[in-house]
């Protein structure tokens, strides 16, 4: 216990260049991974894309549902938004100079 309270400063600072180190080889390393690895062949992958792509050409919807009484029986419920103010022309200047009350609608 006397050698830690004689030699606090140098362990310390080894504690400081260790920690220094290891956070200059973690992320100033010259050589990194690369983000993505692509273990997947790309033309395997682009061909599974395209055989579905030319699938979604044979779907058919239905248009009756439209023409249908119930689906003309629904009414909207929606709440239409007024137009408030929007704030500041400068939302960076000192508060008590500047114009308030632009009402640009959202």
């Amino acid at each position: 216990m006397d050698f830690l309270k004689k030699n606090k400063t140098a362990i310390g600072g080894g504690a400081l260049v260790v920690a220094l180190l290891y956070v200059y080889l973690t992320y100033f390393n010259g050589s990194s991974a690369p983000l993505t690895e692509t273990t997947v062949d790309q033309a395997a992958v682009s061909g599974s894309l395209l055989i579905t792509l030319n699938s979604l050409h044979t779907i058919r919807l239905d248009n009756t549902v439209f023409s249908d009484p119930v689906f003309a029986s629904l009414s909207d419920f929606g709440v239409s938004i007024p137009a408030q103010d929007a704030g500041r022309r400068n939302p960076f200047a000192p508060i008590g100079k500047g114009n308030i009350g632009t009402t640009t609608p959202r």
